[in-house]
């Protein structure tokens, strides 16, 4: 599951980089679409001026005569419009329209914006889309948008007129999608090549991964199974042996003190007695401690009870509070009571407790909490967290079950435990 989330990941990522990359491609070729039309656009609308326009261009026209205007018309409906140029106009330098193929709009008069006028005084033709938004471009309301060029040509005096046409914005599209047809192959298969190659890093990477995992946690496993054979023949070899020596013991005192004799010798018999029977508890708290009781056999509520009542035997009074009906995985199960057995260890070693606390019931986000809680001097975690071998086996066996451990803890402020399980 992790290799394929990870993989997932990154193959998301990866069409997200081409689709990005797409985008900006799709955009760049546009915006030179648009250049190289506009460019043409200035190219064709200047030679129509130098080959069609200006030689029309007479006194009678400047002064309005009719078949000076009719000529012109005839010469710009029969040689110029079309598909590609839509409206024609030749402008005063006052802003009048002194031609249009519009013939109603012959004479109106509108300002000339900044463009227009450094066209007038440089001789540079200007190009750009426009959205016909200006008040003389009322008869251009079916389009959305043309191309508008302006360059300069000269009458019959020497003086500046300004010609304008407006044309087709069909070209930016079919330039747009010749840059596309020639990029894309190359760009796009360079893209999806640099994707996979990534795809197949990101899923050799989460393999490693997976596999170290998979490494450490067997290390893991086999350190805690040499740690439970170790406890399980120290346990059996006190069992087998100091224990049941003492056992013995404490019959044959229990037997000495209740024979007819000396009434002091059998108190002190009986005394002696009982001593080696606290003994024979403790040890076999201890044994408790150090082997603990099959799970499957005791279940965790009684093997908690067991670590426990180990715990109260050495002087911390340890309370505990299972909730009830409470079912736990087998692992997750093992986990709770390697918890438990190794801070209720650690309460007696070092925590110098009076009181300590058990708690096991369903976390807030319907897992498993435990706590263990004591009233000890506590200590720094920042100082001893990182290098206790015993947190460091909890913590990776609690995120080997998919929880977490916490630590709270202070010097002079007591300790908590907490295990988190989902």
């Amino acid at each position: 599951m992790t290799v394929r989330r990870e993989v997932a990941v990154s193959a998301a990522l990866s069409v997200a980089a081409i689709v990005g990359i797409g985008a900006a491609g799709f955009l760049a070729a546009r915006t030179a679409a648009t250049e190289e039309a506009l460019r043409q656009a200035e190219q064709a609308t200047e030679l129509l001026a130098q080959a069609v326009i200006q030689p029309a261009i007479d006194d009678d026209l400047l002064e309005g005569d009719a078949d000076a205007i009719a000529d012109l018309d005839a010469a710009v409906q029969s040689g110029v419009l079309g598909e590609q140029v839509l409206t024609v106009r030749v402008w005063a330098p006052d802003g009048t329209i002194l031609y249009t193929d519009d013939l109603a709009g012959i004479g109106e008069r509108f300002p000339l914006g900044d463009e227009e006028l450094a066209v007038l005084a440089t001789g540079q033709p200007h190009a750009e889309l426009s959205a016909l938004e200006k008040d003389e471009n009322a008869g251009q309301a079916d389009f959305e948008q043309l191309v508008e060029v302006y360059t300069r040509i000269i009458d019959p005096d020497g003086n500046p007129l300004l010609f304008e046409t407006y044309q087709s914005p069909d070209p930016i599209a079919a330039t747009t999608a010749r840059i596309l047809r020639a990029f894309a192959p190359v760009v796009l298969g360079g893209l999806l090549l640099v994707g996979l190659v990534q795809a197949l890093l990101a899923w050799r990477l989460a393999r490693r991964l997976e596999r170290a995992q998979d490494e450490r946690e067997q290390l893991l496993q086999h350190a805690l199974d040499a740690s439970d054979h170790e406890r399980r023949s120290i346990a059996a070899d006190l069992h087998d042996g100091v224990v049941q020596d003492l056992v013995g013991l404490t019959f044959a005192l229990e037997a000495m003190a209740d024979a007819p004799g000396d009434a002091e010798q059998a108190a002190a018999l009986g005394s002696a007695a009982a001593t080696t029977r606290r003994s024979v508890r403790s040890l076999r708290s201890l044994l408790v401690e150090i082997y603990p009781p099959n799970l499957d056999q005791v279940g965790l509520a009684g093997a908690v009870l067991d670590l426990a009542a180990a715990a109260g035997s050495a002087g911390t009074q340890v309370q505990v509070h299972l909730e009830p009906d409470l079912a736990l995985r087998e692992e997750a199960a093992a986990v709770v009571y390697r918890t438990v057995r190794e801070a209720l260890s650690n309460v007696r070693r070092h925590s110098q407790a009076r009181t300590a606390e058990v708690r096991l019931e369903r976390g807030p986000e319907g897992g498993t909490l435990l706590e263990v809680i004591d009233d000890g001097t506590g200590f720094d975690p920042g100082a001893v967290g990182s290098d206790h071998m015993g947190l460091r086996l909890l913590r990776d066996l609690a995120a080997g079950a998919g929880g977490r451990l916490e630590l709270e803890t202070a010097p002079g402020r007591g300790t908590t435990l907490r295990l988190v399980l989902p």
